[in-house]
């Protein structure tokens, strides 16, 4: 590192540090004030929280931004339109604030501002015609504005993905000596730390419009700060907003998405964000925001990486995100989170047929989803079977056959797929007929699209090789997509633990196996068992689905104090009255509740 690059970086570094301190001092002065003059917000049905809260925490995190800009930042044009655009920004997320502006109103203004910022030369520089790159632009402006005033949905959120995003945006900035967008972004990260001072749950003031607005202006603009005329990796520039920004992106996008397919207006307020259906999951609102913090993080890595890639590779790295993110969004949809309306209602809609062919295909959108799922794994790990193959060198001429041969090998398998039913089962529960069932078919379609590319090009110039990989890759991500909703149950149910009635279950054979998931996925968030007893001593220190046996029925006392048990279900087929005896004792003096469990395990919970 030379000593002009150290002195750079330490510039941003105070540069941050100065906006955390002020930001940081101003914010409890913002909410005694706030307090006072009675600007709090209060519960409302299509809010989450269900407490007073001082608001107009925007106005700490505006002076704090510009203060710091001024004192660091050279007074440049793009700086000046920077702080002008959020100014005015600020004002109308203010006024927004104290008396609520109609949405196309907001819209209207959101969308001047953009243009302000797009006249003064800060817009998509990697689109050569202005005539397509400026209406981009304004509406990429427009669109972070309202994905952050969105995630701005639960405490701590949207200031903490806004620093992870700002801290990857000096990451890349610095990169490519871009010092000034570097001390821009790190001038955001601070205001977000100072705020997230407070902010963080339980939080004791919100930034409101005026902040969630100033947020989303200055993360828009230094992304599009950091695009370079002069590179010609249109896929690599796009994927730093695309990637950096995911988590606010992905929410906008799927809760539009959303309340359009259950007819409802997407503007509106409402609890149906992915925060709000991961806490209506099971996490706590703490781990809810640490967890979108990961994934916030996460994809900002991977944003650094795709810079790094040929566009080809970029691609199918952007696929295999999508496929997640898809994933993720079938998963939270399961969550109900809206309210039948009467004219919604199944009685009322027996007997009328869909109106449209939309209509009639989201009858279907399970299955749509699945497909294009298979569609983006397929292209993805074909391309990244070749880099294995090929240590990450793709010649221009291996790019030529591989992209010739993708809709063969795209066609085959997925004729396999559909052919071996893997679109006609549920997958939330597999099994392993389930999982042989992917085997069978993942394997059918490597086979026939190698023997489609042997009738074809006689192998002349494909790597046999490639084609074993891509079985390989192509087996495990068919196969985890197939089981990656009962992998998020199982890591929920661990993680909402904390708050579940701890339970201990006597008797490790097949019928305690039965309770044990039965009490997994029928009372997941509410119930947790600890631990099971059974009298056969070689037993001890088993697991059962990663829970122990912890001994025998002579350490039922023990245990109950040791664990903090609350219930205690008998799961054994004619139990000796003496075991019934002893449970007895041991329960009811302490107040814990006891029950036997015959082979239909309803009544476990």
């Amino acid at each position: 590192m030379g000593l002009e690059t150290a002195r750079e970086l330490g510039r941003v570094g105070l540069a941050g540090m100065t906006a955390f301190v002020i930001t940081l001092l101003l914010t409890p002065l913002v909410r005694l004030t706030a307090v006072r003059f009675g600007w709090i917000v209060k519960p409302a049905e299509s809010r989450w929280g269900r407490r007073v809260v001082a608001r107009l925490g925007g106005v700490a995190m505006f002076i704090g931004f510009v203060a710091t800009t001024a004192l660091w930042v050279p007074w440049e044009r793009s700086v000046l339109a920077l702080l002008g655009g959020v100014s005015l920004v600020y004002v109308v997320g203010l006024v927004d604030d104290f008396r609520r502006i109609p949405p196309y109103a907001k819209l209207l203004a959101q969308l001047l501002i953009g243009c302000v910022i797009v006249l003064s030369g800060i817009r998509l520089a990697s689109v050569p015609w202005a005539w397509v790159s400026i209406p981009l632009s304004v509406l990429w402006f427009v669109f972070v504005m309202n994905a952050f005033n969105l995630l701005d949905n639960m405490d701590g959120l949207a200031a903490g993905v806004g620093a992870i995003a700002a801290g990857f945006c000096v990451l890349h900035a610095a990169l490519s000596g871009q010092w000034v967008v570097a001390t821009l972004a790190g001038i955001v990260s601070g205001v977000c730390l100072g705020f997230l001072r407070y902010n963080f749950p339980p939080a004791k003031i919100f930034m409101g419009d005026s902040g969630s607005h100033l947020l989303g202006l200055s993360l828009a603009t230094v992304v599009l700060m950091e695009s370079r005329p002069h590179s010609t990796q249109l896929v690599s520039i796009l994927a730093v907003p695309a990637l950096v920004l995911a988590v606010p992106i992905f929410d906008t996008c799927f809760v539009t998405v959303q309340r359009l397919l259950h007819r409802l207006h997407p503007f509106a307020g409402g609890i149906d964000h992915v925060s709000h259906r991961l806490a209506i999951l099971g996490l706590s609102p703490r781990q809810t925001v640490i967890v979108l913090y990961g994934a916030s993080a996460a994809l900002g890595g991977l944003s650094v990486f795709s810079t790094r890639l040929s566009p080809l590779p970029a691609i199918a790295m952007w696929l295999l995100v999508l496929v997640g993110l898809i994933l993720c969004g079938r998963y939270l949809a399961r969550v109900n989170v809206y309210r039948l309306q009467p004219a919604e209602t199944p009685a009322a809609r027996m007997g009328s047929p869909p109106v449209t062919l939309i209509e009639t295909m989201l009858l279907h959108k399970r299955r749509l989803v699945e497909v294009l799922v298979d569609f983006g794994i397929v292209s993805s790990v074909y391309v990244f079977a070749h880099l294995l193959r090929f240590e990450g060198a793709l010649t221009s001429h291996l790019q030529s056959l591989l992209v010739r041969s993708l809709p063969i090998i795209l066609v085959g398998k997925l004729i396999c797929f559909a052919g071996c039913g893997l679109y006609r089962r549920v997958w939330r529960y597999p099994d392993l007929s389930d999982l042989l069932a992917v085997f069978k078919a993942v394997s059918l379609g490597s086979i026939l699209s190698s023997i489609a590319l042997l009738y074809l090009w006689r192998f002349e110039g494909y790597s046999r090789a490639v084609l074993i990989i891509d079985w390989m890759l192509c087996l495990l991500a068919i196969g985890g997509s197939r089981v990656v909703e009962r992998v998020l149950d199982e890591w929920i149910s661990a993680a909402s633990n904390q708050e579940s009635v701890p339970v201990l279950i006597l008797g490790a054979g097949e019928t305690g196996e039965r309770v044990l998931r039965f009490l997994r996925l029928q009372g997941r968030g509410t119930r947790r068992a600890v631990g099971f007893l059974d009298d056969d001593w070689r037993k001890q220190g088993n697991q059962l689905h990663r829970v122990r046996v912890l001994g025998t029925r002579e350490r039922l006392a023990a245990v109950l104090a040791e664990y903090g048990v609350r219930e205690v279900l008998i799961a054994i087929s004619d139990p000796p009255g003496d075991l019934l005896q002893h449970v007895r004792q041991c329960c009811e003096p302490r107040g814990i509740a006891w029950k036997m469990v015959t082979a239909d395990v309803t009544d476990a919970v």
